[in-house]
C-alpha cells in the first residue's frame, strides 16, 4: 500500500521557520528549546501523526509559518495567475486545501483558519474582490466547501450587521466567526455602519456554501 504524503511534505523550507515564529500561534507555547527539538522531528519525519491535542496546535503553527513562507509573491506578475501556488489562487480568489491534510488535522475549521493566517492575514489586497475567497478541498475532483469574507472595518467601533438564511449576525471588529451555510450557494445581506465589503456599505451576495460554511474574518491587522 502506498504511503499517504505527510502534512509537510509539501513543504521544502520547514528549515527556515525559526521556533520562535510559532510562539504568537500557540496560547500556552512550550519552550522554545521544546519548540526546536518538534520543529527538527517534524523535517526529519514529515509522515508523523500529531499525538496530542498539544501537538496538533503545534502541527497548525509550522502549518501557518510554512504557508506563509510560501504564499505567492504579488511582485512576480508574469504568470497569468499572477503568483499562483498550490495553496492560493490569486486571480480565482481560490484557498485550496487538500484532502488529505484532513488525516493529519481532522478539525476542517482550524485547519481552515490555518491557512487564512498563512495566506491571507498580511498579504495586501489588490482590489475589492480579494475581501472574498472560495474555499476548495482538494483531491482528485475539487470540491467548494464554503467562503471566507474579509469585511473592511474602519475603525473599533465599526458594525457589519449580516444575515444569511433569515438569520441576523452582529458582527465586530476583530472578531473571528464561522456560520453555518450547507447549501451550495447562500445569499448574505450586509450593512456597515461605517466599513465596506466590496467596495459598498451595504449589499446582497450570493456566496459559496458547503461543509465548512461562510468563515468571517474581522481582523483589522
Amino acid at each position: 500500500m502506498a504511503q499517504l504524503p505527510g502534512l509537510f511534505d509539501s513543504f521544502d523550507n520547514l528549515d527556515s521557520i525559526e521556533a520562535s515564529s510559532l510562539i504568537p500561534w500557540l496560547k500556552n507555547p512550550p519552550s522554545e528549546d521544546k519548540l526546536e527539538n518538534y520543529l527538527a522531528n517534524k523535517i526529519l519525519y514529515p509522515q508523523a501523526l500529531p499525538l496530542t491535542d498539544a501537538d496538533m496546535k503545534i502541527d497548525l503553527a509550522i502549518l501557518r509559518e510554512a504557508l506563509r513562507l510560501n504564499g505567492p509573491s504579488t511582485i512576480n506578475k508574469a504568470g497569468p495567475l499572477l503568483g499562483e501556488n498550490p495553496f492560493l489562487n490569486i486571480t480565482l480568489r481560490k484557498i485550496i486545501i487538500p484532502e488529505r491534510f484532513l488525516y493529519y488535522i481532522p478539525d476542517l475549521v482550524s485547519l481552515t483558519w490555518a491557512f487564512i493566517d498563512g495566506l491571507l492575514l498580511e498579504r495586501r489586497k489588490e482590489d475589492w474582490f480579494q475581501d472574498i475567497w472560495n474555499v476548495i478541498l482538494a483531491d482528485d475532483a475539487d470540491l467548494v466547501i464554503g467562503t471566507v469574507l474579509l469585511p473592511q472595518f474602519k475603525g473599533e467601533e465599526d458594525t457589519m450587521l449580516l444575515n444569511l438564511q433569515g438569520k441576523d449576525y452582529k458582527i465586530r471588529p476583530n472578531s473571528l466567526t464561522v456560520i453555518s451555510c450547507p447549501k451550495d450557494r447562500c445569499q448574505i445581506i450586509y450593512k456597515f455602519s461605517n466599513g465596506q465589503v466590496l467596495g459598498k456599505k451595504e449589499n446582497a451576495v450570493e456566496v459559496s456554501g458547503g461543509k465548512l460554511g461562510l468563515i468571517i474574518d474581522g481582523r483589522m491587522g
